[in-house]
């Protein structure tokens, strides 16, 4: 768990210093910049990276955030 924490926070760092939305290519954007859908995303990965959900919260929260965005 710990490994997927560590893995997770070097992801969303690489993603911050590049600039990049972790949804750039993805059906997300088509709603527009700033609505929401990938920054929702971020920040459940950083929650995450920095222990504040267990891996099922996080997993049922990712599943939630991926039907809504559909």
């Amino acid at each position: 768990m710990v490994l997927v924490g560590v893995i997770v926070l070097i992801v969303v760092l690489v993603k911050a210093v590049s600039g990049r939305s972790p949804n750039t290519a993805g059906p997300d954007n088509s709603r527009g910049p700033g609505t929401g859908g990938g920054r929702a995303r971020e920040i459940l990965e950083e929650r995450y990276a920095r222990g504040e959900l267990s891996t099922e919260e996080y997993r049922e929260r990712l599943r939630i955030l991926e039907e809504d965005g559909r």
